[in-house]
């Protein structure tokens, strides 16, 4: 049986989707889309717009379909790692340096490489119709290619952990030092800053990670490839209303990013799992 990461695990429904997927687009240059107006996500090209299998989505739970799943897996998220944070014009995104972050289970378990972290506010996923304040992505590539570039256009090629955070009177402060670097990148378009000491990514990610909502989708920022597998995670973390505030105030090319989150898409004839890991 292969890796749950790979998700073969007996739906033929999901092998059937797997057979669309698409040779991919390479991404549009920076100044070319955006969030609202007429660069706006109802006018990314390509797949983006004809795509059927794109994400984000809504997540009905009651219609998910239960799964006991093997082990997942984070390698080395408990180490700490210098960082890195720069404002790419559409988020802010975060770069490890050192050894290799790696997801996988006991069959894989370098399944899947960590290239970077960025955050969406408001979320991107909604779930029952909910839409959280902040969304991290924690974006993997399978190390079979050279690199994220190359695995984004291939079937498996990506992975991305999606933790979401509802709102609370308080800071996190796993999230301090990232929003304090977010402040000194905020106001220019490819600003970068080292985060202050180490970063350690277990601390970005809930505590309870026994079970996901899985389903197979596509990168939420053009081109839109369609090669995902998503594990949004059921568990929450926190963040105050300051905190959010901070990457509000982060500019892009037309002016402050009030949000950056694409708007849900049709699931179409797709299945989500619920996953309830070993």
């Amino acid at each position: 049986m292969m890796s749950i990461l790979r998700m073969k695990m007996d739906f033929g429904h999901l092998l059937v989707i797997l057979t669309l997927l698409c040779t991919g687009l390479q991404a549009a240059a920076a100044s070319e889309w955006g969030y609202w107006g007429k660069n706006g996500p109802e006018s990314w090209p390509g797949i983006c717009t004809t795509g059927k299998i794109q994400s984000p989505i809504d997540i009905v739970t009651k219609d998910a379909k239960e799964y006991n799943g093997s082990s997942f897996i984070f390698y080395q998220h408990n180490l700490s790692f210098p960082a890195t944070l720069d404002n790419n014009g559409h988020s802010v995104g975060i770069k490890l340096h050192g050894a290799p972050v790696h997801i996988g289970d006991e069959k894989q378990p370098m399944g899947y490489v960590l290239e970077q972290m960025h955050f969406h506010w408001g979320a991107e996923h909604t779930v029952d119709g909910l839409r959280d304040p902040l969304e991290l992505h924690l974006v993997h590539y399978n190390p079979y290619y050279a690199n994220f570039s190359e695995a984004a256009q291939h079937p498996f090629g990506i992975v991305v952990v999606s933790v979401l955070f509802k709102l609370s009177r308080y800071d996190n402060p796993h999230l301090k030092p990232i929003v304090e670097a977010t402040k000194k990148v905020s106001c220019k378009v490819g600003r970068r800053t080292a985060i202050r000491g180490e970063l350690i990514p277990s601390l970005l990610l809930p505590k309870n990670r026994k079970t996901v909502y899985y389903y197979i989708g596509s990168l939420t920022t053009p081109g839109c490839q369609e090669n995902v597998g998503w594990f949004v995670l059921t568990e929450k973390l926190t963040v105050s209303q300051s905190q959010v505030n901070v990457f509000k105030r982060v500019r892009g090319d037309n002016g402050r990013l009030l949000y950056n989150y694409r708007p849900t898409q049709k699931l179409n004839d797709r299945v989500v799992l619920k996953i309830n890991l070993g």
